[in-house]
């Protein structure tokens, strides 16, 4: 009999896209498994019967497993980051230990602007005690973060994309990982005036919630081969927004005239950091998770809502490519994590 509670979620780093791999490490996650991973196809023809629905000429016309959702159990953590932004912004990151041998490393993805893409891929396994399975070639289209100041509460999902699904038997003796969970209490945001500037000036003692999305351009490509399966990924376009809301201020209020200003109708730019910091890893850098973002403010709901008394504006950041900085979002991760 399957049980709920002896489901687990592991993942092999892929060497070669869309050669499965064994998992190495289990993920403190939950995956949703598409409802079809396929689109199967039966001729409708003239065969001289009522029923005309051929069984015998069924095809599968399309193969892939679209729509995967990889999201936290129960909380976001900082060692889940690398692989996530690994397999949807920027592959291949080398991360720089940052305190001599305290394992602090210091994980940079910048959105590749100009540079060839290099997505990682992997392979996830995923079951209970009665059967599991795996899907190679997984990518990310999409991660959403978001946190609350109040609550305390983290979380991260992920919109995926594999080749297909397959039963398997899951790989054993893989560990849960120990990790370091993410609190949105030690949430804090930047706002200045040019990328260079990026996390220097903190709009402090306002922020209560906040979510990020970070759409990654990664997606499957098809084209006439050999085989059914997708052997090919490119990466698009690399878009976002993010989601504030603030306890009003006077800081608040200055910030606001960045979207209706005094006078004119001109929009400014804003170099926006959001730093969310854990707990210290041995005697060197604390894990912290850094979300720099290039945009402007296209909605602000001034007075719309309110915490036990105090009023609240909404705003969101619409990502966008700054020509004097070169870059629309960077994510910077630091854990105890040194590969994935």
């Amino acid at each position: 009999m399957a049980v709920k509670v002896l489901t687990k979620v592991q993942y092999g780093l892929e060497s070669a896209h869309g050669t499965a791999v064994a998992a190495d490490t289990m993920l403190l996650c939950s995956v949703g498994i598409p409802e079809d991973d396929r689109e199967v196809h039966i001729p409708e023809v003239d065969i001289g019967a009522r029923t005309n629905k051929l069984l015998s000429a069924a095809v599968v016309r399309k193969l892939v497993a679209d729509g995967i959702s990889l999201e936290d159990a129960d909380g976001a953590y900082f060692q889940l980051f690398p692989l996530l932004f690994s397999c949807g912004l920027l592959g291949s990151v080398s991360p720089a230990e940052q305190t001599s041998s305290e394992g602090d490393y210091l994980w940079t993805f910048a959105a590749p602007q100009t540079a060839t893409e290099n997505i990682e891929s992997m392979t996830l396994e995923v079951g209970d005690n009665a059967q599991a399975y795996e899907i190679p070639y997984v990518q990310v289209r999409s991660i959403t973060i978001s946190g609350d100041c109040i609550s305390g509460e983290v979380h991260v999902s992920a919109e995926c994309y594999g080749q297909f699904v397959k039963q398997t038997t899951i790989t054993g003796a893989i560990s849960a990982p120990a990790v370091d969970m993410c609190i949105g209490k030690l949430s804090q945001i930047y706002i200045d005036d040019t990328w260079a500037e990026v996390g220097t000036t903190e709009l402090a003692s306002c922020l209560v919630n906040w979510e990020v999305t970070l759409n990654t351009g990664a997606h499957p490509k098809f084209w006439g081969s050999a085989t059914r399966n997708y052997t090919s990924h490119e990466q698009g376009a690399i878009t976002g927004e993010a989601t504030f809301t603030l306890e009003r201020k006077t800081d608040v209020a200055t910030e606001e005239l960045k979207f209706r200003p005094a006078s004119g109708y001109a929009q400014t730019l804003r170099a926006v950091e959001l730093k969310m910091t854990g707990t210290a890893i041995g005697e060197g850098d604390s894990h912290s998770l850094v979300l720099d973002m290039a945009g402007i403010w296209t909605s602000w709901a001034t007075l719309s809502a309110e915490e036990e008394g105090n009023s609240l504006d909404v705003c969101t950041l619409t990502f966008g490519y700054d020509t004097t900085g070169a870059q629309s979002f960077q994510a910077l991760v630091t854990t105890d994590v040194s590969a994935i």
